[in-house]
């Protein structure tokens, strides 16, 4: 019997990579504000709604999203599904009074950071 080559490489080996799993833990424990790409600065205080909104891309796609929490500044998302959202998107959130261009901070999964900019 001979055997066929393999379609997607070489079998891994059976052990876990413990370079990988320590290279990992060691970025995971760095404190948030030791990091150069935090800034260290007090966040305004937020108001916590739960109000329907859109986000508009430059595109003119649109996606509708839940408002949880909110300030002068910004806005906390959660979407229904997971896709990327791009560098800037338009906020059309008149239901807390907040619209206009916004930058995504951060997005982790269905929910997001928006940064109003002025």
């Amino acid at each position: 019997m001979s055997m066929k080559p393999r379609l997607f490489g070489t079998k891994k080996p059976d052990g876990p990579d413990l370079g990988r799993i320590q290279r990992t833990l060691q970025q995971s424990v760095t404190p948030i504000a030791s990091r150069t790409d935090h800034q260290n600065m007090t966040r305004a205080e937020r108001a916590k709604v739960y109000r329907e909104v859109v986000v508009a891309y430059d595109s003119g796609y649109r996606r509708k999203a839940i408002v949880l929490d909110y300030s002068a500044q910004g806005v906390r998302l959660r979407f229904p599904t997971n896709e990327s959202l791009p560098p800037t998107v338009h906020l059309l959130a008149r239901a807390v009074g907040l619209e206009g261009p916004a930058r995504v901070v951060w997005q982790h999964g269905s929910e997001a950071g928006l940064a109003l900019q002025v």
